[in-house]
């Protein structure tokens, strides 16, 4: 791997320091011990609310700000302070949302709005949704919720391939200026401002952190990925990422289920060893 002086990483979650059973190894929090020891930043990143990073972070003990909704929000640590927010367009995302509730029932529609984790009803995709995250939704009356035009930083899709499938097409169909909508798992759906990006986030950390951007590394294993491992200094991919993410990456380090990140911080640290001998 590329021996660039690393002096931020920002890794995203699932399907990247997550295995396929959803744990950190051990192995992966001891390397982070070590990383954490030599002052190189590691900030999570991931299209999940920041409540559902929360506790990922404090398992791998790092005191860092949280880069959630694929980087609509980024809050810090502790004092969980704003420090940049993208909402969605209301009337684009209210028109989305409606759409979704008239015409495709069996696609479970989560909005996200800061802390907040809404749904207008509570069905299997809802609930497994809650296992994986650790978290409870908030269950709504949808039309009152809409009624106060909240800032809502995304829109979660989730449902079976064909349902979601047509959902994507009747979005695609809309006219929308300022939202974006993409897959960041084979069934789920998000709609975004259209200007969130991973790599809009990596830039707002690497300027909270005042690093410049060629001394930053990213890792990560999706398409919603493929922007941070273009804009950092070093982009690796995953050995299970997509195949974007391995066309735009640096490095292709191991799947999830070898601790491909532990072997990856364990070369920033050789190369941060070799430097200063």
């Amino acid at each position: 791997m590329n021996r660039t002086d690393i002096q931020l990483i920002v890794s995203d979650i699932d399907g990247t320091i997550l295995n396929s059973e959803h744990q950190v190894t051990q192995e992966l929090k001891g390397t982070l011990e070590a990383v954490t020891k030599v002052s190189i930043p590691f900030v999570l990143t991931s299209a999940r609310s920041p409540l559902a990073m929360a506790h990922i972070r404090d398992e791998l003990g790092l005191e860092t700000p949280l880069v959630a909704y694929n980087g609509a929000y980024i809050s810090e640590y502790q004092t969980e302070k704003e420090l940049f927010s993208l909402p969605v367009d209301f009337t684009e995302a209210n028109k989305v949302i409606q759409l979704a509730n008239r015409r495709y029932p069996e696609v479970a529609i989560n909005i996200y709005a800061g802390n907040r984790w809404l749904v207008p009803k509570r069905n299997p995709w809802v609930q497994l949704e809650e296992e994986i995250t650790q978290m409870k939704a908030e269950e709504v009356e949808l039309h009152r919720f809409l009624a106060e035009e909240p800032a809502i930083h995304k829109v979660l899709f989730i449902g079976d391939q064909e349902p979601l499938e047509q959902l994507e097409r009747s979005i695609g169909n809309l006219v929308l200026l300022e939202s974006a909508q993409y897959r960041s798992k084979e069934n789920y759906l998000e709609f975004t401002h259209k200007k969130v990006s991973k790599a809009l986030a990596l830039e707002q950390v690497a300027a909270y952190y005042q690093v410049d951007l060629a001394h930053t590394l990213a890792i990560g294993d999706h398409d919603n990925d493929v922007s941070m491992i273009g804009a950092a200094g070093v982009g690796v991919a995953m050995g299970n990422a997509s195949e974007a993410a391995r066309k735009k990456a640096d490095f292709i380090t191991a799947d999830n289920n070898h601790n491909g990140v532990a072997v990856v911080l364990k070369q920033v640290l050789q190369g941060k060893q070799e430097r200063s001998e």
